[in-house]
């Protein structure tokens, strides 16, 4: 008999515990939730969901391809406009020190998974489970001369937290992204005239972007937002 293919093998990687799970046969999601879990030592997918990230290693390419894009439009917006120079050449070095994949957009919620058929698809290839504990920490970014933690507490506004750090005359003055752990991203309102009161999480991140409304900036922006989703220590 004939080894199988491939595309007909499964390998989940988890780096918390420095081990891979190999099947020879693709499996539901289910079942390596189940599998990670018993292996999972402190470090358990079943204790804060909303962080897990699966990540596709055979996408590598696409999630590698947005990032050179990225890194290509900084570089042409620091030569097009003096204004964002500095700011764009930072956020530039930023990008390339990061280590991204391709993360897929699931439910990682295993209660979820285990009684949802639809949440509980058929894995094969190869991937990694990537499971945090909840901090107590909030991460700040972008044009902010320190980027850093910050300390989480349910009673702070997204103004409090860019309040406590101080930003570049290029960031915008009156918006900012707030990526949630589960991936899910939003523009949010933060200055006096426009605050939007919207309930951060722990292991989220704050991030600062131009002093600008125009459709290109934006998009570039939102570039950089999804590949802070994509982020990992994988290496």
């Amino acid at each position: 008999m004939s080894p199988p293919s491939q595309a007909d093998t499964l390998s989940v990687t988890l780096p918390a515990v420095q081990t891979t799970l190999s099947y020879e046969h693709p499996v539901r999601l289910d079942r390596v939730f189940t599998d990670a879990i018993a292996q999972s030592g402190g470090v358990s997918p079943a204790q804060y969901f909303v962080a897990n990230k699966l990540f596709n290693l055979d996408k590598a390419e696409q999630i590698n391809q947005l990032k050179q894009q990225v890194l290509e439009q900084l570089n042409a917006l620091a030569l097009e406009r003096s204004k964002f120079k500095t700011s764009s050449e930072l956020l530039a070095r930023q990008i390339e020190s990061w280590n991204v994949a391709y993360r897929e957009n699931l439910n990682l919620d295993f209660d979820v998974i285990r009684t949802q058929p639809t949440a509980n698809p058929m894995l094969s290839g190869h991937f990694a489970l990537v499971a945090e504990n909840r901090s107590s920490l909030v991460n700040i970014e972008g044009l902010v001369f320190q980027p850093q933690p910050l300390n989480f507490s349910s009673n702070l506004t997204l103004r409090d937290y860019i309040n406590q750090v101080d930003i570049f005359s290029s960031a915008h003055p009156s918006y900012a992204w707030v990526i949630y752990p589960d991936g899910h991203t939003i523009r949010v309102g933060y200055a006096q005239w426009n605050e939007e009161i919207i309930q951060l999480t722990p292991n989220s991140v704050i991030f600062l972007g131009f002093d600008s409304d125009s459709d290109h900036t934006l998009k570039l922006e939102e570039q950089i937002v999804k590949l802070i989703t994509m982020r990992t220590n994988i290496k």
